[in-house]
């Protein structure tokens, strides 16, 4: 599955202390005008990862993250205290059908969308967050986990009022998820260490930037002891004719 040609070389000529520096003043300064705000813990969460499929969190693909080990190593301490309390978790993927690939979009026109089989094997959520059976992955066409898909609906109906967003790209489907999760609702959390993308600042600017507009950025350590404090009983349970009594 390697392929040498894409392995991310993380040898940029880039100061990322001065980055933080510089965002650690704009922070003060959007403050000062009301930004920033904190949107808080919500009762019911549910997590949905984004793209933690193999193409972007394992090497040899056109759309491989940078420190995508780190990633998945945080990204599994959320997951298994969620796992431990019964949170909803949904895992989503990019991918599209067969050689004609019709379900394609535009968007196919500025990123090398052609490489995402969705049968092949790197559509497989990664093994190193351990995916369970029972967490549904939903594919999706464009950016947004909410963008065409029933996540929002789904959502809704357990009676979740927070989503905690963990994945790939800082720049462009975590940033899109965490905008629509917004504007759909709900409280909207994005832990640190738990964004992956593939150069240099776009993950510092980003999560900037979702922190001082659309969401909360709290560390690991936070949102895990926040997951373990959870009622399982706040969320609609799923009643069938069928199931068993």
């Amino acid at each position: 599955m390697a392929n040498t040609e894409y392995k991310f070389v993380d040898h940029y000529e880039f100061d990322e202390e001065l980055l933080k520096k510089a965002f650690a003043e704009a922070k003060a300064i959007l403050k000062s005008r009301g930004f920033m705000r904190e949107m808080g813990w919500g009762k019911a969460p549910a997590i949905t990862t984004v793209d933690m499929a193999k193409a972007w969190m394992s090497e040899g693909h056109p759309f491989t993250c940078d420190h995508s080990e780190e990633v998945c190593a945080n990204a599994l301490k959320i997951l298994e205290a969620a796992r431990k309390v019964g949170v909803p978790i949904f895992h989503t993927t990019t991918g599209f059908t067969g050689e004609t690939q019709w379900d394609l979009p535009r968007w196919d026109e500025k990123i090398p969308l052609t490489t995402l089989d969705i049968n092949s094997e790197w559509m497989e959520i990664d093994p190193k967050i351990k995916p369970r059976p029972d967490e549904p992955v939903i594919h999706k066409k464009f950016a947004s986990n909410f963008f065409g898909t029933h996540l929002g609906a789904t959502l809704n109906y357990l009676g979740v009022d927070t989503v905690i967003v963990m994945g790939a790209t800082a720049g462009g489907c975590v940033r899109h998820s965490v905008m629509d999760s917004t504007g759909l609702g709900f409280k909207t959390i994005v832990p640190e260490g738990c964004v992956g993308d593939r150069t240099p600042g776009v993950i510092e600017w980003n999560m900037f930037d979702m922190e001082a507009k659309f969401c909360d950025v709290k560390t690991v350590d936070e949102v895990v002891e926040y997951l373990l404090g959870i009622d399982p009983s706040v969320y609609t349970k799923h009643a069938r004719a069928l199931d068993p009594k």
